[in-house]
């Protein structure tokens, strides 16, 4: 019989499977003080320096100039410490003068399991508080994994009957209270622990920044979860694993520290093993799980070597940027040298020389860089790539899948002696859609090293589901029959050219998609692709688009992308329709006609490109007048983009097996709660497309993968929605009583909780749907939108009433409920801010009408009902205020002139903020939009530096030192602008 064990055995047993699997015990440390782990550390420093140190021992002055620079660095710094270079090394200042300055050796990159490196566990390190701060209590850390000391790997264990999420909200909370500081500033990875469950997570720089979604469950090679806590430490955590995943596994991109999820492990690992053998290979892994991090990964490691010379290879110029850019931002904090090259010469004067590091460029630039160096020993010249021919050359591939590289990579395997060839790609080339030339992925790169499709994407939330919708908008009858035609006999020229049909048809789409644009777009959060069968049909597109704007009949900010070929007319067509399409582009986004023509049509698709994306500093925040909310394309965009605000795709052309895969990949890349699904509308002959996409979803994701990766039919979902709605009224029944859950026990409001969470997420899934219709439906559903609304606010109500119930200094608080319920989308409210102050300007225009009046107060009430009670308070209070006023003018708007309201007062409590604690206001303010753009605060550093404790000293705020200053005055603007400013806003509801 199975009886669950205590923590405390289960710690035991953790231990002393950690002590079989390369880790010593250090019992001695067990429960360890902070200046016992610094004396460890000193230790150990003193061991391994000692010819350096030249018999003169660290002394207490000296190991606080090295405390001071391990203590304060962020997880990013830390790894560039760590894995920058072979050796880690601090520069001391010695306490003796004549003594001079030493090198202190403290952490080896790739001396893995070497006699240098000192792999030590101990069990619950004290973290005290501080005695002046009675919200920082004494902690204990369960597990601590010391590097040479240092503590990188912190494990927190909960027992069988616990959520693993309260293992991580631990570490977040232990955050938030600035335990890991000092010796524990160096961690850089969490794992959370149980027996039946485990999850592993980079350190982040603050506890707000902590999320779910990359706490991350190990897989083993064939991408099966492991969560047997015994099988996990010997996989994951022994000697040699666990240094590699710190030496190897780790990346720090930018200000985030992020660490390999499983599968990308595993790559690594199969590709350095194939390399071992001189073998090659392919690695299939889901377009969108990350192959561009994975393949700089291997890309660097093998350049580790000076005898080896990588090449990342791509087969266009925008991969190539966008490639190169990442690879140069995920070496920024390394080592690790990338080379990008604009042109052939550079890259020929890269290959010569004799620097090393990773060169990423183009198939093609390479071909011809080989070419001319057989050129030159053709003409009996010196070879200009003879330096390259004496290396091991390894080329890693991305996008392996696409054609263009069968013969430019016969050459270039031709003309070298030593080299090895992986590909990455997320869909393969198999020998049911081989290339003309009998190529599949296999024949040119080698057997498949490692593999994790769609099916294993979704089921680790790495990519998000489809909806796919089939819209059939052509309805051909035979005239003799007068009999409906079926689609296969429907004829090309129905969709296509400047028929009767084709145009309407082609109306038909363009309104279909204005119809349901807010639907599809999350009301403008996400923007979509319109994919055509060839230029002349998207030159017609984007001109029926902008007919339609100028006729009042949409808004969209519409761009339009493609390839000029180079023949005759028809070209002089294609460059005068993109020469169009670029001049309006001038005039929405730099607001002239001239900043992008043909002669710089590369740098126009790159904007496109990079407007589109919203991924790069300079377009990732941009206000919406400045974005493009649908780009109509060819062939450019469908494979290799990465634009993770991107979420819907519609189709007017057929694609089938790896471009149907590749094109719908562009939308399911995971982003923030309110992208929940990538949007797939087929328009050209929905029910070929229909079996094309089960087809292609089969072959690529695994049988039966089609219902898992696709969200199911509306007749389904209708059908799972009214289960849910009764489902929550079988524990609430009506909405008027679901408010007094705030009353009830803990248990019931989580329960509660729980339930109006399902509902909220179906409800998020269905709305997406176009047959979804509210209003006629109801009855069927069991519910009505106002009845919702109710619920809703409830909701809110209740979670606040939880989140202000939990303890602040207790062990066992129910903190995962941040992570549980944060997650749900509200709903557009029936009766929101803008209505109730429509009916404010009408009772206001004439306040002797008492209907007026008994109108407005009912929507407020409705309004306060829905869980927005504040707001209600303010705009009942502004209404008050404008009766007082009176002088009410005949073209009164109460909207408007209540946002100028709460700018202005919003503005005054901005100021009232900076002037009591000696703040710069611009820098407050900046701080403040970005906020209020991205969720994140950035640019903080720079604030913190005008903070004057001064003047804040002045204004009553008493603090020990500058470091509790500086730390308490973010937590008091974080605070401030997330929660008290909050009332001043006027965007969405």
């Amino acid at each position: 019989m199975y009886h669950k064990k205590g923590e405390l055995h289960f710690e035991n047993e953790f231990v002393e499977t950690l002590t079989q699997n390369g880790w010593t015990h250090n019992k001695a440390l067990d429960n360890a003080t902070p200046i016992q782990l610094q004396n460890h550390f000193r230790d150990i420093l003193n061991l391994n320096n000692r010819d350096v140190l030249d018999g003169v021992l660290i002394t207490d002055t000296e190991m606080a100039e090295i405390m001071r620079k391990i203590g304060g660095k962020t997880p990013t710094e830390a790894n560039e410490f760590l894995t920058g270079g072979y050796e880690s090394t601090i520069t001391l200042t010695r306490e003796n003068p004549e003594l001079g300055t030493a090198d202190l050796k403290v952490f080896w990159r790739d001396a893995i399991a070497g006699g240098l490196m000192h792999y030590e566990v101990i069990r619950q390190a004290i973290r005290p508080g501080n005695e002046n701060d009675v919200s920082s209590p004494n902690r204990r850390f369960d597990v601590t994994l010391l590097f040479n000391g240092l503590p990188l790997i912190q494990v927190e264990e909960k027992r069988v009957d616990v959520n693993i999420k309260e293992a991580a909200n631990q570490v977040v909370k232990y955050k938030a209270e600035h335990k890991y500081d000092g010796l524990y500033a160096m961690v850089q990875i969490f794992v959370t622990l149980k027996e039946d469950a485990v999850r592993y997570f980079a350190n982040e720089k603050s506890a707000e920044l902590f999320n779910n979604k990359f706490f991350f469950e190990w897989l083993d090679k064939s991408n099966k979860p492991v969560r047997n806590w015994k099988q996990f430490t010997e996989d994951f955590l022994k000697i040699p694993m666990a240094h590699n995943l710190i030496s190897n596994y780790t990346v720090a991109d930018g200000q985030v520290l992020k660490v390999l999820r499983p599968y990308q492990i595993h790559a690594v690992n199969a590709v350095r093993h194939a390399f071992a053998k001189h073998q090659d290979g392919y690695v299939w892994h889901a377009t969108g799980s990350g192959k561009t991090l994975t393949a700089y990964k291997i890309a660097t490691l093998l350049q580790r070597d000076p005898h080896n010379q990588v090449i990342f290879l791509s087969d266009r110029k925008e991969l190539d940027n966008q490639s190169g850019k990442n690879f140069v931002k995920f070496s920024s904090n390394s080592d690790d040298t990338i080379f990008e090259t604009n042109n052939t010469e550079q890259l020929i004067r890269q290959l010569r020389g004799s620097k090393t590091g990773v060169i990423t460029t183009t198939i093609n630039k390479m071909k011809i860089a080989i070419e001319r160096n057989k050129d030159k020993i053709d003409a009996g010249k010196r070879e200009p790539l003879a330096n390259l021919m004496k290396k091991r050359v390894v080329f890693v591939v991305d996008e392996a899948h696409r054609s263009q590289f069968g013969e430019m990579q016969r050459i270039i395997r031709q003309a070298i002696p030593k080299q090895n060839w992986y590909g990455f790609t997320g869909t393969p080339i198999f020998e049911f859609n081989k290339t003309p030339q009998d190529q599949t992925t296999e024949s040119q790169f080698g057997p498949e090293l490692h593999r994790y499709n769609i099916g294993n994407a979704l089921n680790d939330a790495a990519i998000l589901p489809f909806n796919s919708e089939y819209v059939s908008l052509i309805q051909a009858t035979d005239e003799k029959s007068d009999t409906a035609i079926e689609e296969d006999k429907i004829p090309d020229e129905a969709y296509v050219g400047e028929t009767p049909t084709a145009v309407n048809y082609r109306l038909k789409v363009a309104e279909w998609i204005i119809k349901k644009w807010q639907r599809k777009s999350e009301k403008n959060r996400f923007n979509a692709l319109l994919a055509v069968n060839d230029i002349p049909q998207a030159l017609a597109y984007y001109h029926l688009f902008k007919k339609l704007k100028v006729e009042g009949k949409h808004r969209l900010k519409i761009a339009m992308t493609y390839s000029l070929n180079e023949n005759g007319d028809a070209n002089q067509l294609q460059r005068d329709g993109l020469a169009e399409a670029m001049q309006d582009y001038s005039l929405q986004y730099a607001d002239s006609k001239t900043a992008f023509s043909l002669d710089n049509s590369q740098v126009y698709i790159d904007d496109v490109a990079k407007r589109t994306a919203r991924t790069e500093a300079a377009y990732k925040n941009l206000p919406p007048e400045a974005c493009i909310d649908l780009t109509i394309v060819v062939a450019r965009l469908l494979t290799g983009f990465d634009a993770p605000r991107l979420n819907t795709l519609y189709l007017d052309k057929l694609l089938q097996y790896q471009g149907l895969i590749q094109a719908f990949a562009r939308t399911n890349r995971v982003y923030d709660k309110y992208k929940t699904q990538g949007n797939i509308v087929m328009f050209r002959r929905p029910k070929l497309m229909r079996e094309r996409t089960q087809d292609a979803f089969e072959k690529y994701a695994g049988e039966g993968s089609f219902k898992k990766v696709f969200r199911p039919e509306f007749k389904q979902m209708q059908a799972e929605f009214t289960d849910v709605v009764k489902n929550l009224r079988h524990y609430v029944p009506t909405a008027e009583a679901a408010n007094g859950v705030q009353d009830a026990d803990q248990s019931d409001k989580i329960e509660f909780l729980t339930r109006f969470r399902d509902l909220a997420k179906k409800l998020q899934y269905i709305e997406s749907y176009a047959d979804f219709d509210w209003d006629t439906q109801a009855d069927q559903y069991g519910i009505t939108h106002e009845e919702y609304d109710y619920y809703q606010g409830a909701f809110q109500n209740v979670k606040n009433s939880v989140i202000n119930d939990v303890p602040n200094d207790g062990e066992d608080d129910d903190s995962a409920l941040k992570f549980d319920f944060d997650d749900v989308v509200t709903s557009e409210l029936m009766i929101d801010r803008e209505y109730v102050l429509g009916l404010a300007t009408k009772f206001l225009l004439n306040t002797d009408n008492l209907f007026a009046e008994q109108e407005f107060n009912a929507a407020a009430d409705k309004l306060a009902k829905s869980g927005d009670s504040r707001e209600v308070e303010n705009i009942r209070q502004f209404v008050s205020e404008e009766r007082k006023n009176g002088d009410i003018p005949a073209d009164y708007d109460a909207s408007a002139r209540y946002a100028l309201r709460q700018r202005r007062r919003k503005q005054h409590a901005m100021l009232n903020f900076v002037d009591e604690y000696g703040l710069d206001p611009n820098l407050f303010e900046r701080l403040v939009t970005s906020y209020e753009a991205t969720g994140e605060f950035s640019h903080e550093q720079d604030l913190k530096k005008t903070a004057d404790i001064e003047v804040a000293a002045e204004n009553g705020h008493k603090y020990r030192n500058m470091l509790d200053f500086k730390g308490s005055i973010q937590r008091h603007w974080r605070k401030f602008i997330a929660e008290d400013l909050a009332q001043y806003n006027i965007g969405r509801n």
